[in-house]
């Protein structure tokens, strides 16, 4: 290859110019370029700025570096360090203690005592990494299985598991950091030694000594107390402050006041390999647990047994498929005694309830997981004259010396023909003989001479068709007599009922506590209280106060529902009727005279159920309301038999609740 020489002088002659067609671009930079270097002394010129340029680069990049890293060590150094110890460190919750529950005088209904729980710790069957060696666990589950039987299934409605080896798998692949997953509850002695006698066959089963609840008086209290259970992936959802192996009221009491009775559960901290399992095994408290607070009811224990014992023995003998009492203290809604008969063992529930068990309830006709004083919607009967005398009152509508005639061949103006009950004929009565006849007739022409939309909002304030806030989940609203609320049901599937209301016949119905009026026993005790106690509608409750682990107590203020919406002297008028029922000649409950205390109620007959041939109801509900003492009332009541035949012949099982209250001080 020949070499270039620069001792020729080159010049521009020297080169010729190029023959552009044909000449390949890259021959004409090369040449071009040799000219350049020719021409500035045989090399090329570099700018001073370039270096510039590069120096000014560096510098930038070393800047951020700089700052990059004094913003990580000075600025965030405290949180990296944070950061780098919650990731050596499992938190792990501490379950607090839950409060115990007690009767208004501090008898014991609900406590805590010792139960043995089965975990499984799932570290032990981990292989490289987060794999679990399956073979292993299938042996130690199967053995665990042989041991506990069904128990470690628990009962709950979401248990569907078929081994206690797909529960494992299926929950530590869900969260692979759960170490401890709790399998049984509240072994016995025999499945505890039987698994401590296994030993290494049963490596990484764990027996934890634990609590459970007890309810102390099961049946009596079921309805209001209610029951606990494990936390499910719901209640997870729902509430911040539980987590998985909490236990958590399901119903009653125990949910509605679950927060105070869970308390706040504490942290323990236990260290951890990278892959998020114990090291030492060792842990230490980061925060300690702080006991749920305790309940004192407003019940009274010695009234609850009695009055459960009370209406246990009236619905044998009168056949009825239940009952609901409820006594409550007129002057601040505080409830002293709610009976829901039959009762069931909610002890049953702890644990986990056995499909024997449950479908033993569900299937009993008496229905005993109802609760109904608080979710049996009925009609209201005779009962409901009470509030349709003091709207009207209070509407000046009637007055105490307005007088309707009560006859037989009582008709519409269409000539459908409307009678007293069993075709009785009072003839002419005020408003206090018409509570005490308990008329038909009298409320008919009360309301034919009035609207039932002017009656309607009367009927919400005191609390129809609206919830009263009793401090217990699951109660219904009942149902006003509106035109609205018919034409709504006839359109939506209630098929025996026309779209259309008509002015005197559905009017009618209405205001004796028929036709679509429906009640619940709650708020028949409590609009009863609010005639008492001359128009103030209380929140029913349950809870007088809590006391915290240190002893200090907190009562509780509660909020009426609707205060001066009625006139005193309108209710007055109506007590007095009330009072006529038990007291004046022409009154049907005499049987309650001379108790020690003067007694003021309204019986009600809620006709329900199919027609006979004869056009008549063969099933009736039995409802009984009242207050006592007359003078200075202190307590309303309610006692209802759920297909209890005709109230005057239960009258005889109100005696013996009335009695019983007033000859124990209860007055």
């Amino acid at each position: 290859m020949k070499k270039l020489s620069f001792d020729k002088k080159i010049t521009k002659k020297n080169i010729k110019k190029p023959n552009v067609s044909g000449l390949h671009i890259d021959k004409i930079s090369k040449k071009q370029k040799l000219l350049n270097l020719v021409e500035n002394g045989g090399s090329e010129k570099i700018s001073e700025w370039n270096f510039l340029y590069i120096l000014v680069f560096f510098l930038i990049l070393f800047s951020i570096l700089f700052f990059s890293l004094a913003k990580l060590q000075i600025v965030d150094g405290s949180e990296m360090v944070a950061r780098s110890q919650s990731n050596s460190i499992r938190r792990t919750s501490v379950t607090a203690y839950r409060g115990v529950i007690f009767d208004k005088n501090g008898n014991k209904l609900v406590e805590n005592i010792p139960a043995i729980n089965v975990y499984i710790n799932v570290d032990v069957f981990l292989e490289n990494g987060f794999e679990i060696n399956e073979d292993k666990l299938k042996e130690v589950t199967g053995t665990l299985e042989l041991v506990l039987g069904d128990k470690w299934k628990s009962g709950d409605e979401e248990d569907e598991y078929s081994s206690i080896y797909e529960k494992v798998i299926s929950i530590y692949e869900s969260d692979p950091y759960f170490s401890n997953i709790l399998i049984a509850k509240d072994i016995n002695n025999d499945m505890s030694i039987d698994i401590k006698a296994k030993g290494e066959e049963l490596e990484g089963i764990e027996l934890q000594d634990e609590s459970k609840r007890s309810y102390i008086y099961p049946e009596q209290f079921a309805h209001i107390l209610g029951y606990v259970g494990q936390a499910s992936a719901e209640d997870i959802e729902n509430y911040e402050y539980v987590s998985s192996n909490d236990t958590v009221g399901k119903i009653g009491i125990e949910k509605y006041y679950n927060e105070i009775l869970a308390g706040t559960n504490g942290e323990e901290a236990t260290e951890v390999n990278a892959l998020g399992h114990s090291i030492t095994g060792d842990s230490y408290t980061i925060s300690s647990s702080v006991s749920g607070k305790s309940l004192y009811l407003t019940l009274d224990l010695d009234v609850q047994t009695k009055m459960y014992e009370l209406m246990e023995d009236a619905v044998a003998e009168n056949g009825a498929t239940g009952a609901a009492l409820i006594v409550e203290d007129v002057n601040n809604g505080e409830i002293l005694s709610m009976v829901s008969y039959p009762g069931y063992d909610n002890n049953l529930f702890i644990g986990g309830i056995s499909q024997d068990e449950y479908n033993k309830l569900l299937n009993d006709d008496s229905v005993p997981l109802l609760n109904r004083p608080i979710v049996a919607q009925v009609p209201p009967g005779s009962t409901f004259k009470t509030l349709v005398a003091a709207a009207a009152l209070d509407a000046g509508v009637i007055n105490k010396s307005t007088i309707y005639i009560s006859k037989y061949g009582y008709t519409f103006t269409n000539g459908a023909t409307f009678q007293e009950f069993q075709n009785h004929a009072y003839g002419p009565l005020n408003v206090v003989q018409a509570i005490a006849r308990s008329s038909n007739i009298y409320f008919c022409e009360t309301i034919r001479d009035w609207d039932i939309e002017a009656l309607v909002p009367y009927l919400e304030a005191f609390g129809i068709g609206q919830y009263t806030g009793i401090d217990i989940p699951g109660e219904a609203a009942g149902r006003l007599p509106s035109p609205e609320n018919k034409i709504y049901l006839a359109e939506n599937g209630a098929t025996w009922l026309d779209p259309i209301w008509y002015p005197e016949g559905d009017g009618c119905n209405s205001v004796i506590g028929q036709g679509i009026t429906l009640v619940t026993p709650i708020q028949m005790v409590n609009w009863i209280a609010a005639i008492a106690n001359g128009g103030t509608l209380y929140t029913p409750h349950l809870l007088q106060k809590t006391v915290d682990e240190n002893g200090v107590e907190e009562d509780i203020s509660y909020t009426p529902l609707n205060t001066d919406f009625i006139s005193k002297d309108a209710l007055d008028i109506v007590k007095e009727g009330m009072w006529s029922v038990v007291n004046s000649d022409i009154g049907s409950a005499s049987i309650l005279r001379n108790l020690g205390e003067e007694i003021a109620l309204k019986t009600g007959t809620a006709e329900f159920g199919a027609l006979n041939e004869d056009g008549e109801y063969e099933h009736t509900h039995a409802w009984i309301a009242g207050f006592y003492p007359y003078d200075d009332p202190k307590y309303s009541f309610v006692i209802f038999f759920e297909d209890g035949g005709l109230s005057f012949d239960s009258l005889k099982y109100s005696k013996n609740v009335l009695s019983w209250l007033i000859d124990s001080g209860y007055k």
